[in-house]
Parts: structure tokens; sequence; C-alpha cells
């Protein structure tokens, strides 16, 4: 079970409390995820009594601990929402506070929404994507807040060299592995110190299938924000056409590209510079994903992330795929 930290009912029972939430029924372990603690909660909207009407929340713990970024994200969440986007709503205190502490962690809580993540991906469900990422990249240009990427270019770079310099074994990058990512960092430095026409904005960073609820085919809401951060908007768009728009093997699938770049430039064209850019965008995506997961398979903080790690080669695979060519961004439709 992806969970880190245990909950203490009686502290937990004081915030429900404290946010005018009800009577803690039940509390049920979420398997999802590698990196924050989550609990599905049933509360009780009468505390006196045992069989009235029940609401269905989410609880997450956020296990990295970086203030800052769990304020961006929160606060960004906070905007998508009232924007009318498919975020859940976090329940606030009287101070209007999203943020909350339980058992020493920056906690959130929202109405659980009903969904699934998808399993076969469909030119409907990148439509969706597309549509809720062009909408989120102009409603965050009224985003106040900014905070740097903390897995970017800097991070890319130090990553690497602990993956040289500590991976066990078997694990150990080959010669050509490291030439290949060495090579993908030096490429994205040079398009950052170029001067290209990249607008920066709020990301997402990790808009991935499983951070997604659908209904027969609906989008009802894009969850866990907690790695969004301020970076270039062609990244959020890559980072998900990889994982959307890829088949088994890693290689992009046309139809899906095309629906789901389509609908994001309904919402918000790409400049020349992100259209000249993209293949080089999208392999820095792929090569840092590689690495992530390279760093939680081998090197996690324990046991249990770990094991819970995503398989690397998926995205060596992909980097692999995308370096031989990519399929071009469409034009904006009428």
């Amino acid at each position: 079970m992806a969970v880190f930290t245990r909950v203490d009912p009686i502290e937990l029972q004081s915030l429900l409390t404290s946010l005018g939430l009800g009577r803690l029924l039940s509390t049920t372990e979420v398997a999802d995820g590698v990196e924050n603690s989550t609990y599905f909660l049933e509360v009780g909207s009468d505390p006196a009594a045992t069989g009235g009407p029940s609401s269905r929340l989410v609880l997450t713990l956020l296990e990295a601990g970086n203030r800052q970024q769990a304020e961006f994200s929160t606060a960004l969440a906070q905007q998508l929402q009232r924007a009318g986007l498919p975020v859940p709503e976090l329940f606030t205190d009287a101070g209007g506070r999203a943020l909350h502490r339980l058992s020493g962690k920056p906690t959130l809580i929202c109405r659980r929404i009903d969904g699934a993540h998808p399993l076969q991906v469909t030119a409907a469900h990148c439509r969706a994507i597309g549509d809720f990422l062009g909408a989120m990249h102009v409603a965050g240009d009224s985003f106040s807040l900014s905070h740097n990427n903390l897995q970017g270019l800097p991070w890319a770079k130090v990553t690497l060299d602990t993956l040289i310099d500590t991976l066990p074994g078997a694990a150990q990058l080959s010669v050509g592995d490291r030439a290949l990512l060495e090579a993908q960092i030096a490429r994205y430095r040079s398009l950052c110190e170029g001067g290209a026409d990249l607008p920066v904005g709020p990301i997402h960073a990790d808009l991935f299938r499983d951070n997604t609820l659908f209904v027969a085919g609906e989008l009802k809401a894009v969850i866990d924000f907690n790695s969004a951060c301020s970076d270039y908007l062609l990244l959020d768009v890559a980072i998900a056409v990889n994982d959307w728009a890829s088949d088994k093997c890693g290689e992009l699938d046309p139809v899906l590209v095309v629906a789901l770049l389509d609908a994001y430039q309904r919402q918000r064209p790409l400049t020349l510079g992100e259209r000249q850019n993209w293949q080089d965008v999208l392999c820095f995506a792929a090569a840092l994903f590689w690495m992530s997961r390279l760093i939680t398979r081998h090197l996690g903080a324990s046991d249990l992330t770990r094991r819970e790690a995503k398989d690397p080669g998926e995205y060596r695979q992909k980097l692999q795929h995308r370096l031989l060519g990519v399929v071009a961004i469409p034009g904006v439709r009428e």
C-alpha cells in the first residue's frame, strides 16, 4: 500500500470538525501513487447519527515537505477550480486556507469524485486532455505566484550525476545510455539559453492517465497538482503527449497526437517557437521521466517507494522513438 504516514483517528476527527465536515465513519488506504499518503474517508453529516447520510472525501498527506511547492500547487488548483475547470474543490478553514496539517504533514481534503483512470486511451480521451490543458494554460495567465520546476534542467544534471555515481550493480547506466541522457540535457540547455519563443506559466507537470478520472469517456477531474510549477507551457504538453499518445511500444500514435494537440490549440494556439522546438521538448520530457523512474526504483527513500516505482525502461524506449521523429503539430482548426 502506498501509504507512508498513518493518521491518528482522534487528530483526524479534530481536523474534520474544524472544517465542519462531520463525524469520521471509516478510512481506507489508497494504493495508487508513490509520493504521498492518500486515504478515502467516509464522513457522517450528522455527528449524533450512525445511519444518516454520509459524504465521501479524499485525504492527502504531502510527504515531500516542501512548503513553497505545496502552497503553489494548492493555490493553482483553487484558481483552476474557480475558473470552472474539472479540478476537485479543496475544503478550506475559516481563514480560507486549503492547506492543513495532520500527523506533522501538509494535508489536503477534497470531496471524492466518481471516475476511473482510462486503461485504453482513445482519441476522445486525448481531446479531453488537450482541451483541459489548453484551458488551464489560458487560465494560468492571471496566476500571480511563481515556483521554479524542482525537476527541470538543474535537477536533470544533478540527477544524472547521481545515477552515474550511485546506481548499484546491474542497474548501472551503460555507456550508451549515459551518453544518450547527457545529449538530451545538453540539447535542452541549448534551447533554454538560445532565447526561443517558449511561453512560461504554471504547469501541471504530471498530467498522466493516473492523475485523471473519467466516466464513460467524459473527463470528470484532473487530480494531483503536487508537481505543479512554473516552466515552459510546451513542456506540460510534451509530458501529456508522451503518456497519452504513445502506443505499447512507446511510439507516437498520430491519431492520438493530433486529437490532443488540435483540442489544445482550440484553447491556446502554439507559437512558432513552440512548433520549431517540439521535438527537443518531447525528448527532454521523456529523459526526465526516465531518470525520475530510475531514481525512484533504485535509490528511493524506502523499500515501499522502490517497490511501487514504475518501469524506467518505458521512458527509455519513448526517448529512443522521439529521437527518430515525431508527429508534426497540426495547424489550428476552426
